[in-house]
């Protein structure tokens, strides 16, 4: 998993950590507030990986239409 996805991660728990009242952030230990950024990394890490698998079929796409001989006439 790269640092942006750590970067991003944080980033997001502190801005949920942020929008919770006093109260609330009481009730929320630090070791929680850690399992939610590992949450959100591992999802990040998921998505990528989805997307390197699209990339991957579309390339594979393109390459069988541009391997496939055109006869023009």
């Amino acid at each position: 998993m790269g640092e942006h996805h750590q970067v991003m991660a944080r980033e997001a728990v502190e801005r949920f950590r942020d929008s919770l009242s006093d109260a609330a952030r009481e009730h929320i230990s630090a070791a929680q507030f850690e399992d939610l950024q590992q949450l959100i990394q591992r999802l990040l890490s998921e998505e990528r990986s989805h997307i390197a698998d699209l990339m991957t079929a579309f390339a594979r796409t393109l390459r069988s239409g541009v391997e496939t001989p055109e006869i023009g006439l």
